[in-house]
């Protein structure tokens, strides 16, 4: 028999959803600059938001969703290997995306200009690895 768990979206498991909420608190924690962070599935539903809002406004959720699919298409071909992340620098800070390892999910960061790339780089990465091994 199947585990009930294993059939429901990622975004309507509440396991999945607190320790997402978790994983995003500790990433705010990491870095003070984090202005919003959002767990996200492939199909663009959001799983869970840093900081909480009662807002149901899905459209980071949606188009980080659609950016991410289109920069594993271009990778994939060009036969560049495993997909890492895609950073969208501004001049007011940077959005960062990264696969959460093994998951049909994807977390999206946005920093403000006092964060360095590198360190958003390292902080999702830890984040999105420790998300990915506690469900």
């Amino acid at each position: 028999m199947t585990d009930t768990a294993e059939l429901m979206p990622p975004h309507r498991d509440p396991h999945t959803v607190d320790i997402a909420h978790r994983a995003l608190a500790v990433l705010g924690e990491l870095s003070p600059s984090l202005g919003i962070a959002v767990v996200l599935t492939d199909d663009g539903f959001e799983v869970a938001r840093h900081p909480r809002r009662d807002s149901a406004d899905q459209r980071l959720a949606s188009m980080a969703s659609s950016l991410q699919a289109l920069s594993e298409a271009i990778v994939r071909e060009l036969r560049l290997g495993a997909p890492g992340y895609v950073i969208i620098e501004a001049t007011e800070g940077h959005v960062l995306l990264r696969r959460v390892p093994g998951r049909q999910m994807v977390l999206a960061a946005v920093f403000d200009s006092d964060e360095s790339v590198g360190k958003a780089i390292s902080v999702s990465r830890k984040v999105a690895e420790d998300f990915s091994a506690a469900i």
